[in-house]
């Protein structure tokens, strides 16, 4: 299994201009339940489902494509149907989790997920992914094959929410796993 990560990809700063935006986000609906397990919960807000509702604002925007190129991904295509261009926001509010589960692939491409934690949860709120703990913390990149290794976070404690911004897009499982789609180049 392939993960990558780069610590500090993004400044504090950055990280507060994006938890500023979550926030308006989750006052103005943008950000709305989630679902788990089939279910919708309201402890975990997303914009998955809700990307008519908001337009990002151009730092989302020139983001998402400085991941695109350092992670060598500008040619493959974006997730569509999660979020708005492809990019997706999680407000995990405390007492919430995400289910162990694969995300779906798609026409027999995997789903390259390229995420930032903008803001850590005060307790729990850890990923795994094939049953790894992976160390992350807020300004991080980490990138995996999300719909080809399971993986989950456990529960939010305390009173901050963990706020995750997620990017990517459909790639070749053996693009990503061989190497060919070259991590690090901007």
């Amino acid at each position: 299994m392939r993960l990558e990560i780069t610590p500090n990809f993004i400044t504090q700063e950055e990280c507060a201009l994006l938890n500023a935006w979550a926030y308006e986000g989750v006052v103005k609906k943008w950000l709305d339940v989630g679902i788990s397990s089939g279910k919708l919960i309201n402890k975990r807000l997303t914009s998955r489902l809700y990307g008519d509702r908001f337009e990002y604002p151009k730092e989302v925007i020139e983001l998402s494509t400085k991941i695109r190129s350092f992670v060598g991904i500008s040619n493959y295509s974006i997730i569509e149907g999660h979020g708005n261009r492809g990019v997706v926001v999680s407000f995990s509010k405390p007492g919430s989790d995400v289910y162990k589960h694969k995300d779906p692939k798609e026409a027999g491409l995997s789903a390259l997920r390229c995420n930032i934690i903008t803001q850590a949860a005060d307790e729990g709120a850890e990923l795994f992914v094939d049953e790894n703990k992976i160390d992350i913390k807020a300004g991080d990149l980490h990138c995996y094959l999300a719909s080809d290794f399971e993986h989950y976070v456990t529960e939010v404690k305390g009173d901050t929410p963990r706020i995750l911004w997620m990017f990517g897009a459909y790639v070749p499982q053996e693009d990503w796993e061989n190497g060919v789609i070259k991590y690090g180049l901007s």
